[in-house]
């Protein structure tokens, strides 16, 4: 990586004792400006890095960070580590429209991208397609989410492999790449049984999210229950995915912990008494024009609004999660 860029990352409002993720607010017309909200103090620290300038940032797999480029057309897409100050290109991403919620992106790795054996998929937050690649390849391979009757609706890295929810379905699958075809595995247990929580029909009124987590090791599906119009939350339910027995236990807690979720990617992490955080919660962001984060009490099922930061331009603001 060139020397301005591994300046532009000293910037970074790094804090050796924080053991809670940084809520990254992109905004301004073309995502010029970015505001980094610390939700324990809740104080924002506006940073100017080049580095992100013009572009999604979004947390992955292994420490890395995806940036995608939206002034360059195709969008220029790479993958950063800002503690190694790597750097790793990957394809174009051709777009099919001028909005730039076409372009946000959930991106999950096979393996560390500086292994050969690395892939790369990302999942259309807004658009009904997959791409992936293989690190070194020279262009993504596009197919749709649907497979079947059934729909690919969210994925992440658990110990090294790669787990997608259908939610159509229900089914929890492995995904795995054989030259240019996605595959996905089906989990079935010893009494040939799929891994396979029973949804109830859809319904009019409620809008249905799913989150794959990895919790300090548990996996986890956080569904999301809330208002088509409105789009405000209802409710969640949290099931804890039993791989190797290939069953699922729905949890009606989760402890020490606390679950943050956008739509471009998820964690948890383990509340501690220096974090300040709320034990046994959900932070979450919600695709919209203003910033506002919500904390959902898993106990009570109550909720409470945050204010971070406020933004400037027209378009909505891009909220994600990192680790600095």
């Amino acid at each position: 990586m060139e020397k301005g860029c591994k300046n532009s990352f000293s910037r970074l409002p790094r804090d050796p004792d924080q053991t809670h993720p940084w809520l990254l607010v992109s905004h301004g017309d073309d995502y010029q400006f970015h505001t980094f909200y610390d939700i324990s103090k809740n104080e924002y620290i506006k940073r100017n890095i080049p580095e992100f300038r013009y572009k999604q940032v979004a947390a992955t797999s292994y420490g890395w960070l995806l940036l995608i480029d939206y002034t360059i057309h195709p969008l220029q897409c790479c993958l950063v580590n800002i503690t190694s100050k790597e750097r790793i290109e990957l394809p174009h991403i051709e777009y099919e429209s001028l909005s730039t919620s076409s372009f946000f992106y959930e991106c999950v790795l096979s393996k560390p991208p500086n292994d050969p054996y690395c892939y790369v998929l990302l999942v259309a937050s807004c658009k009904d397609y997959l791409l992936f690649c293989r690190v070194g390849e020279e262009k993504f391979i596009k197919r749709p989410k649907q497979f079947e009757d059934d729909f690919f609706e969210t994925a992440t890295n658990f110990k090294g492999k790669i787990y997608a929810w259908m939610s159509v379905s229900g089914k929890l699958v492995e995904v795995d790449f054989v030259g240019p075809e996605l595959l996905l595995n089906e989990l079935v247990n010893d009494k040939g049984q799929l891994c396979q929580i029973p949804w109830p029909s859809p319904s009019n009124t409620y809008a249905c999210e799913d989150h794959l987590v990895d919790s300090c090791g548990e996996l986890l599906l956080v569904h999301m229950n809330g208002y088509i119009h409105s789009r405000e939350v209802s409710y969640f339910r949290i099931f804890k995915i039993k791989i190797c027995e290939r069953e699922w236990e729905e949890l009606r807690s989760i402890g020490d912990r606390a679950i943050f979720l956008c739509p471009i990617g998820s964690m948890s992490f383990l509340c501690t008494d220096k974090s300040r955080l709320k034990k046994n919660s959900i932070y979450y962001t919600r695709f919209g024009t203003t910033t506002n984060i919500y904390v959902y009490d898993i106990e009570d099922r109550s909720k409470t609004l945050k204010k971070p930061c406020p933004t400037k331009g027209d378009i909505r603001p891009l909220m994600s999660w990192i680790v600095l």
